[in-house]
């Protein structure tokens, strides 16, 4: 008889499925499995089935289970299960049983590697990950530990799967592996060893670029999202990648990707010139020219406050904020430079190598470079509001028309002369149905937009996910609430909503603020509804993630300084709210976290709140001069914060 969990629940007796009986029944068996040849006790049996409160017949049904699974399993007339005092034990042979297989050809091919010998490793790897056959267990729920110990076996098929990885790129089969491994990065964002290996595959191909956006983006994942740097041996990789060093085209490199350096606290060896001669071969250590060395010390300090503040100043930046301007603020909320843009700014996104502008009433989109800190600007789809960006692209979202406009942008290097004015009949449209998007985010290898809080009302409940690629709508969600607000961090989509709407005599409306949690399976999206207050509301016009909290900006009724607003704050591990701030009286109306802070707009006094996530201390940070200027948008990213600043009113055409 064969047993197989590394997948749907199957028992197989010549080559024939065994009928396994009831759900009940079937979550007694997988138990057993996943203790196969352990003694399980009763009590443990009925935590799995039923956890905190069972029934009171809750023994005798167990019991009631194991007549009918031995009868099930005596297909081959021997008894299976052995009864002790108050439990039982699956007795299942190594061979039978399809966890324990693999196990077993796993460590086979850990040993190969051990020996040099590469490609049987790799081959005894995928015959140990063809034993897979979906995730462990598929369909069945446990109540209590059941649950530990199947993310325990997916687990191990994760570190299987990057141990066949390793193996290929030692054998030097990163163009085979780069599909993969994209698909892998966006399973498992925080996964540091696929980052990685990401970025190592990306190198060998020629495409350093993508390797040092890949860099970027997971030190964005990290860092803003969890408040963690990356590792030290993610960290080397990437000054790897910066310097070309020799060693990473050799199967030794892949040592500095998967972390098992010999010596992972300590720092980066000094390049040196002295040459190590053996009695076989001279290895001579990597010499950097000087240009190289003034490179990565310039690429070291690029990432502080101070060394930005210092290239801002140097490049003749005036600290004086006005009116149509980015500001840069250090986290101590100090003015670090100011750059005048030419056009009213709208809404900005922070990008690895530039931060971009919508220019509302210009019609146009800018972008200032972080490199060489000039600001291009360029033609955009008329009355340009939403943008968001990559390393690569942007995206803008229109106000007049339901497109969004693809544009794709240099590299990084710092050199933005071949980019032209933008046209929009050549450019990449995605056509979406009115209202049409205005709030947009990327994640897990998608653009995602909802109708957002700009739009006519009473709008849309939609969430549509696109395809970069392609510029093709792959997937529409339906919320059945309005859509106010998106941001994607660390692989889930968080969107604020506005639901129960009625209207009264009066024509307003009242209704109650949500908060959804959207993430990608592979059996397809799993959403999570979380109410947020009740009464009078328009719902949140910002949502933000980061120090380990969802915070939500409610706009109250949204009908000025006196307005009923609050910033909230949501554990997104306890699922519910766990503190409320009042904010009346300052009318909020923008929300970034990022710089050790959460930050909020108040457009009308021209100026920011700071907010300690720990404490909750707050402080008031004037940033221009109110009867002529406004902050029309915020960005923030780990040392710095963006402000975009407007005219008194940050004037717009929307609805």
């Amino acid at each position: 008889m064969e047993f197989r969990i590394l997948g749907p629940l199957e028992v197989v007796h010549d080559g024939k499925p065994v009928a396994l009986g009831t759900l009940k029944e079937r979550l007694v068996i997988a138990v057993l499995l996943l203790h196969a040849n352990e003694f399980v006790p009763r009590e443990r049996l009925i935590d799995d089935l039923w956890g905190e409160a069972p029934p009171p017949t809750a023994r005798k049904a167990v019991n009631v289970y194991l007549s009918k699974v031995r009868k099930a399993l005596n297909v081959a007339g021997a008894d299976t299960i052995a009864t002790g005092a108050g439990g039982y034990r699956l007795r299942v042979e190594p061979e039978a049983l399809d966890a324990s297989r693999m196990q077993l050809v796993a460590a086979s091919a850990r040993d190969c590697v051990s020996k040099g010998e590469l490609e049987s490793a790799a081959d005894r790897f995928d015959e140990a990950l063809s034993l897979w056959r979906g995730p462990t267990l598929a369909g069945l729920q446990f109540e209590s530990r059941g649950r530990d110990e199947v993310a325990r076996l997916d687990d191990l098929r994760l570190a299987v799967l990057m141990d066949r990885i390793d193996c290929d790129l030692a054998l030097s089969r990163h163009e085979r592996v780069l599909g993969e491994l994209n698909l892998l990065v966006r399973e498992h964002p925080l996964q540091e060893r696929l980052r990685g290996q990401q970025m190592l595959a990306l190198y060998r191909a020629g495409r350093q670029a993508d390797a040092l956006e890949a860099y970027a983006e997971a030190r964005h994942a990290l860092v803003d999202d969890l408040g963690l740097e990356p590792s030290g041996a993610l960290q080397r990789l990437q000054q790897a990648i910066l310097r070309h060093d020799p060693s990473l085209e050799t199967p030794e490199g892949t040592a500095s990707v998967n972390g098992r350096l010999a010596n992972e606290g300590a720092p980066p060896s000094t390049p040196t010139t002295d040459l190590e001669v053996g009695t076989s071969r001279t290895r001579t250590r990597f010499r950097p020219r000087r240009w190289q060395v003034v490179l990565a010390v310039l690429v070291i300090l690029s990432g502080s406050a101070a060394a930005a503040a210092i290239l801002s100043n140097s490049a003749g930046a005036s600290h004086d904020v006005v009116p149509d301007s980015l500001v840069r603020l250090d986290p101590s909320g100090k003015v670090a430079s100011v750059t005048q843009l030419g056009a009213e700014p709208q809404q900005i996104a922070a990008a690895a190598n530039g931060i971009w502008i919508s220019n509302l009433g210009a019609n146009s989109v800018s972008r200032y470079d972080l490199h060489n800190h000039k600001v291009l600007t360029l033609g955009a789809p008329p009355e340009p509001f939403n943008v968001v960006a990559n390393a690569r692209n942007a995206w803008v979202s229109s106000l007049r028309s339901s497109r969004i406009i693809t544009r794709f942008a240099g590299f990084g290097t710092g050199d933005s002369s071949g980019w032209g004015p933008l046209d929009p009949s050549s450019t990449p449209t995605i056509d979406l149905p009115p209202p049409g998007a205005v709030s947009l985010a990327l994640g897990s290898g998608y653009l995602w937009a909802v109708a957002g809080p700009k739009t006519t009302f009473g709008t849309d409940d939609r969430v549509w996910l696109i395809d970069p690629a392609n510029n093709h709508v792959v997937r529409e969600l339906r919320l059945g609430s309005e859509t106010t607000s998106i941001v994607y961090a660390n692989g889930t989509a968080w969107i604020g909503a506005f639901g129960s709407e009625r209207k009264l005599l009066d024509g307003e409306r009242t209704g109650a603020s949500w908060l959804f949690s959207v993430k990608l399976g592979a059996t397809g999206p799993r959403t999570h509804k979380y109410r947020l207050d009740t009464g009078d509301t328009a719902g949140p016009v910002g949502v933000s993630v980061g120090y380990g909290r969802v915070w939500v900006l409610n706009c109250g009724t949204c009908n000025g300084p006196t307005d009923n607003q609050e910033l909230i704050e949501f554990d997104p591990n306890k699922r519910r709210v766990v503190k409320r701030i009042a904010l009346t009286g300052r009318n909020p109306n923008a929300l970034a976290v990022g710089a050790g802070s959460v930050w909020l707009v108040d457009q009308v006094h021209a100026s920011l709140i700071q907010l300690d996530p720990k404490t909750h201390h707050m402080r008031i940070i004037p940033v221009g001069d109110p009867r002529s200027a406004a902050i029309c948008a915020i960005a923030a990213s780990r040392d710095a914060l963006w402000v975009a600043v407007g005219n008194r009113y940050c004037e717009d055409s929307g609805d």
